[in-house]
């Protein structure tokens, strides 16, 4: 059998980067293209090695369930909803494997085995215009599993040199906001954002906010009055940052949360429902 690398590495950077970008609509998870195409590349290098002389061994089934952790968390990091995202990836992994099995049966062709796996005469483009419409199917036909359509946003944070990047969800309840000025105010679970301070934090210090306040007097920190469920009044710490949301970049207060505001951990922030609040 003759097997043509730059077909194989085309088709699988292809699938592969179809497959995540599908997974991530549908998981509620926010698209980032550069490390999901970064993630379809090393899927793509690993499906072409094993071909390799040599490197037969790189098809144990231990190394490919690597390779896929390797490609989930480049796509969507290591956070809890990862295993959640997974679970979803997988699932359309199947629907392509039976998209392409059901449009083969339909074209009259066979299912071949040799060895020990089974083969499908498929080709190029059958394969490649299949996973297209898999994904299109899963944008248009199926709602996304936890949110509304582009509700997840990615968010980056810069404050002295230091840069977090984290998803935040557009809450259209959030009415948070800078007392003195009326700005919207993020607010990011403090644990995704502590690499931007150059000291540690600990939950004791995100109970005391005020005190936390003299801390990072060097900051110009702000203390934000709010209310929630089950709160009647609190306060929540905030700093001045530079946030790049949606696009749109301003210097604005990040409030940092003692708690996580994502149950699930699909996101670590909350903005208010204007697209660039």
């Amino acid at each position: 059998m003759t097997v043509y690398a730059d077909a194989v590495f085309v088709l699988n950077f292809s699938v592969n980067y179809l497959l995540l970008r599908a997974s991530a609509r549908l998981g509620g998870a926010a698209i980032r293209s550069k490390r999901m195409l970064c993630a379809a590349l090393l899927g793509a290098s690993y499906a072409v090695a094993v071909y390799l002389p040599g490197l037969r061994w790189l098809s144990a089934f231990p190394v490919k369930l690597l390779c896929a952790a390797g490609m989930l968390a480049l796509s969507f990091g290591l956070r809890r909803s990862a295993l959640r995202l997974a679970a979803v990836f997988g699932g359309m992994t199947l629907a392509l494997c039976g998209a392409v099995y059901g449009v083969e049966l339909l074209r009259g062709g066979q299912l071949h085995y040799r060895a020990d796996a089974l083969f499908y005469p498929v080709t190029f483009f059958s394969v490649l215009l299949t996973a297209a419409a898999v994904s299109l199917a899963g944008r248009l036909l199926l709602p996304k599993l936890t949110f509304a359509a582009d509700s997840i946003l990615p968010v980056t944070l810069r404050l002295n040199g230091r840069t977090v990047r984290l998803s935040a969800l557009r809450d259209s309840g959030n009415t948070l906001c800078d007392p003195v000025s009326g700005e919207s105010v993020l607010t990011v679970y403090w644990k995704a954002a502590r690499s931007l301070f150059p000291f540690a934090l600990t939950d004791a210090d995100l109970s005391s906010p005020a005190i936390l306040a003299l801390r990072l007097k060097d900051y110009a920190p702000r203390l934000i009055p709010y209310r929630a469920v089950g709160v009647a009044s609190g306060l929540l710490l905030a700093i001045p940052c530079e946030i790049t949301l949606n696009n749109h970049t301003k210097t604005g207060l990040v409030a940092l949360s003692p708690t996580p505001v994502s149950e699930r951990g699909a996101y670590e922030a909350l903005t208010g429902g204007n697209r660039h609040a």
